[in-house]
This record gives structure tokens, C-alpha cells and sequence, in this order.
């Protein structure tokens, strides 16, 4: 899979609410950086763990994608996150996403939002 396909995958991942599909794209020293985790998971186990904890608190993901640019091992995208938390709370926000691949692996998923708006 090259960069585009892996972020495509990504956020289909989300929307399925499968963590396994998102950890097992993560190289072993690869990093989810997101800024709703407590610190950055790191490998595959760290990742999933990390997915896992946040379906467990939110339901209706769509990750919609309105531009993707790919240059060599990264690509670089800009949509939306759209969900409902276990109450039934919209929690909507636009966010940016950068992957970067080593040997078709991610080494690094970066996930860009404003989180002011989740307060």
C-alpha cells in the first residue's frame, strides 16, 4: 500500500471502528501522534490498545476526506471527523493528517484539530 491507500485505509478503520485494521499498518517503532491520547502509542500493541480505549467511547464515525496529497512515502489530507459520544453527542471537527510510510509501515501518523472544541 503506498502513502494515499494507507490513509484511505486509515480513515475507513475508524469508520469500521477496527482497531486491528489500524494497528496492523504500524511498523514496530511506528507513532500514532494524537492529541487525545495519553502520550503517543508507539507499535502496533500500543496502537491498537490506544484505538480500542477510544471505540469504546464513541459511535457513527465517518471520516470523511476533502483533499490528499502524496508525495513519495507521505501523504498529507484534510477532512473531518464526524461522531456521536455513547450519550448521543455530535462530536464534529475538522482535522489535518499526515502518514509517513518506511517499507510500506507506518513510522508516524499525525492527526491535527482544534480540541477546544471538545470541551
Amino acid at each position: 500500500m503506498n502513502a494515499e491507500e494507507t490513509m484511505r485505509a486509515l480513515a475507513t478503520a475508524w469508520e469500521n471502528g477496527d482497531p486491528d485494521a489500524i494497528a496492523d499498518r504500524f511498523a514496530p517503532d511506528g507513532v500514532y501522534e494524537g492529541p487525545l491520547f495519553d502520550g503517543f502509542p508507539i507499535g502496533p500493541e500500543a496502537v491498537r490498545a490506544a484505538c480500542a480505549a477510544a471505540f469504546a467511547e464513541i459511535s457513527e464515525v465517518r471520516v470523511p476526506i476533502k483533499h490528499l496529497a502524496m508525495i513519495g512515502d507521505v501523504a498529507l489530507a484534510e477532512g473531518q471527523f464526524l461522531s456521536a459520544d455513547l450519550a448521543g453527542v455530535r462530536c464534529d471537527f475538522d482535522l489535518v493528517m499526515v502518514v509517513e510510510l518506511r517499507d510500506g509501515m507506518i513510522v508516524r501518523f499525525t492527526e491535527y484539530f482544534d480540541t477546544a472544541k471538545l470541551a
